[in-house]
């Protein structure tokens, strides 16, 4: 299995306590769990690989869905769902008991870090032989590509082209493949004029109070915005679901 974890600099640097409340965070919660209720029967299990500090599996499962992540890095603060996250952990190394009671694999911004990712969905699917559906974000447009995508390790930026191809060399047939973020796409533009590509590359957490709320607000708007405008329009991200072939 291809080592995908942060080291703790950038633990620190991308997921500071409270982070959850960003308007990136908390449209990108809605926009998962939209595609999770669209697409994957709501009895089945799932396994975060790569879920960071748990902000997307504390989300899912505060939606009712029985949600467990796994992490190959150990971050200290910031934890969501502590009790249904096992850090420190290989995915591919669960006893083969725990393995087979998964029915959907879920990675958030997690294959773009992996050199070759056909062949590791394909490692998944192979530890993981109930798990039906896979679903993943990741960053799109190679267009957007910035010094944020250096910093954190990534190979590439998706469009819905490669993604297909890539579920399809792993085994998936996709079923959903939509760019989301469509405001921010104009903006990292417009960034990679000014600035040359350099983008910050450590994130602050909104203030409790009207800080936050304002953050929500836009949250509400961009998951809004993936309802709205059709999948096909560029946006700096892209979902997709892929079913096993």
């Amino acid at each position: 299995m291809a080592r995908t974890a942060f080291d703790p600099d950038q633990f620190e640097e991308a997921y500071p306590p409270g982070i959850e409340r960003s308007w990136w965070h908390t449209a990108r919660n809605r926009v998962i769990a939209s595609a999770f209720a669209a697409h994957v029967p709501h009895g089945s299990r799932i396994l975060e690989v790569g879920c960071g500090t748990g902000i997307v599996t504390a989300h899912l499962r505060s939606r009712g869905w029985d949600t467990w992540g796994a992490d190959l890095g150990e971050p200290t603060s910031g934890l969501h769902a502590r009790e249904h996250l096992m850090l420190g952990t290989n995915a591919l190394e669960l006893p083969a008991n725990v393995r087979q009671g998964f029915q959907a694999l879920a990675l958030f911004d997690v294959i773009e870090h992996v050199a070759d990712a056909p062949a590791f969905l394909r490692e998944l699917l192979r530890a993981f032989p109930n798990a039906r559906h896979v679903v993943v974000t990741v960053p799109a447009r190679q267009e957007l590509w910035t010094s944020f995508d250096d910093h954190f390790g990534h190979f590439r930026r998706y469009d819905r082209a490669m993604l297909r191809n890539e579920f399809a060399a792993a085994g998936l047939t996709t079923v959903r493949a939509g760019y989301f973020f469509h405001g921010v796409y104009p903006a990292i533009a417009l960034n990679n004029l000014v600035r040359g590509r350099k983008r910050n590359v450590r994130f602050s957490a909104p203030a409790p109070g009207a800080v936050s709320a304002v953050h929500g607000l836009l949250g509400a708007l961009f998951a809004l915005e993936s309802r709205i405008l059709p999948g096909s329009w560029p946006g700096s991200s892209l979902i997709g679901v892929g079913l096993r072939a």
